[in-house]
């Protein structure tokens, strides 16, 4: 809605009220009615270019549903009701539009299924109590339900106002910015209106200048929602951030835990049952939430040792494996092997074939050479680039050797096409005899070695390291 439609429709509203008032207050209602079907609509468009598109869906739901309230007033005025005590209808349309309004605010959303469950399970209980609340209210007299009426009224539109606005203030993201904007506004008008309506204007007839009020806040909101106005992005401090990512899960257990003390007076079973549901419902939503945390996390970890590109262990994995295999070899009385393992001619292949077609080269590669590594206490790493590397139990270098022939032979005979042929690896074998105590990282050096000197003595052969010994240096090595 244009700030120019908006205009028009209050100055249409005003002279309808003007003109007919509380004589013929169906006119005045009929516009009262079509300005929070104009912010639904605002807002369900808005939905459309948003991120944050649920959460407008969910606020045009919300008061798309005081519409239908109104509409229940309606019928009663134009059966001949006058001023009658309000339809229960119109009560509990008017408490169930706060129910979305109230998740929209609270609700941290994310999380799994389950977590969503939890939160929704604690907006049902919040509605039953607001529904038994509201039917118990409507056998009172008139003082009494407009006393609870009021109490509940102002409960709930101050904790809607106050949790929007803790949201706005945390958040960074500029789309759900402009919405807890966009909320926080709404529900301070919409706090200070009833306020004013329910402690001082409490028997003002329908059809008078109050409608006006309440038309305006909703044609206000259709404009905040309808704006093509953007605010931009703004730093928030990462410990408020923090601390309302950590609170946020309270706010719905909070809201319940109030209504639960409000209608503890007529329903203190119901109370109780409110309480309790608050207590566990934020209790379970905890232990779910730690549980996707920890999934998550162990999920990053398993990445973060993982090639994304092979599949296989990365070189960090392989390192903090390296000392693990030697022990195992060991126990069993076996030496340990490393085998250092790179692609011959890698830089020309890719000039060659281009460079999605040397990834996957590489994946074929590594998928020949884990398939001949089957064994569990094998260990099988990109080391970097095109080099692989391998940690294995092995009982002398000869067999160590003949593993290494084993894995070149297999690369060979797959005939995977490269600039120089078919792709061949190169091959450095180092072994470390069981009774030695040599650093298992040594092996890697040695290894090292051996591989330059396969690569300088021809390529698509195996070299084995000589027995270690002291100041060796790795050499600089350039494919």
């Amino acid at each position: 809605m244009t700030l120019r439609a908006a205009l028009f429709f209050l100055v249409t509203h005003a002279l309808v009220i003007a003109l007919i008032g509380p004589q013929d207050p169906i006119g005045s209602f009929l516009l009262l009615m079509a300005a929070p079907l104009l912010a639904a609509l605002a807002c369900v468009r808005r939905a459309r270019d948003s991120r944050a598109a649920c959460k407008w869906r969910l606020l045009g739901f919300a008061v798309g549903l005081f519409s239908i309230a109104l509409l229940a007033q309606l019928y009663r005025i134009a059966d001949g009701g006058g001023q009658a005590q309000m339809p229960l209808s119109s009560l509990i349309l008017y408490v169930f539009y706060r129910i979305p309004l109230t998740y929209v605010a609270a609700s941290p959303g994310g999380g799994n299924r389950y977590v969503r469950a939890v939160d929704l399970s604690i907006i049902a209980l919040l509605w039953l109590l607001y529904y038994v609340h509201t039917r118990a209210l409507v056998h009172l007299d008139a003082a009494l339900w407009m006393q609870g009426l009021n109490a509940m009224s102002t409960v709930q539109n101050g904790l809607v106002f106050c949790f929007a606005l803790i949201r706005f203030l945390a958040e960074d993201n500029a789309d759900r910015r402009d919405f807890f904007r966009t909320l926080t506004t709404y529900a301070l008008g919409y706090f200070l209106l009833a306020f004013y309506i329910n402690h001082y204007q409490p028997q003002v007839p329908d059809g008078g200048w109050g409608d006006l009020l309440i038309s305006g806040l909703f044609v206000l909101l259709a404009v905040m929602a309808s704006s093509p106005w953007r605010p931009p992005a703004v730093a928030v401090s990462r410990n408020l951030r923090r601390v309302v990512d950590a609170g946020v899960p309270l706010m719905l257990p909070l809201l319940l835990m109030m209504v639960a003390l409000l209608v503890s007076r007529l329903h203190p079973t119901l109370a109780i049952v409110g309480f309790i549901g608050a207590m566990l419902g934020y209790a379970l939503r905890s232990v779910l939430t730690q549980v996707e945390i920890q999934r998550q996390r162990d999920e990053l970890e398993a990445l973060a040792r993982r090639d994304p590109l092979t599949g296989l262990g990365n070189r960090r994995n392989f390192d903090e494996s390296l000392g693990s295999a030697h022990r195992r070899a060991r126990r069993q009385g076996l030496g340990l092997a490393v085998l250092m393992i790179d692609i011959d001619h890698f830089k020309r292949l890719n000039d060659t074939y281009g460079h999605p077609e040397g990834d996957r080269r590489l994946r074929a590669v590594a998928g020949i050479l884990d398939g001949c590594l089957q064994r569990g206490d094998d260990l099988l790493a990109r080391y970097g680039g095109e080099e692989f590397i391998a940690a294995l139990p092995s009982p002398d270098i000869a067999h160590a050797l003949s593993l290494g022939e084993r894995l070149r032979a297999a690369v060979e005979t797959a005939g995977l096409p490269a600039a120089e042929a078919v792709v061949t690896i190169s091959i450095g074998v180092a072994w470390q005899a069981a009774r030695e105590n040599g650093d298992p990282r040594d092996l890697v050096d040695r290894a090292d070695q051996a591989l330059y000197r396969a690569k300088h003595a021809g390529r698509n052969r195996v070299h084995g390291a000589p027995a270690a010994t002291a100041g060796s240096e790795r050499p600089d090595r350039r494919a």
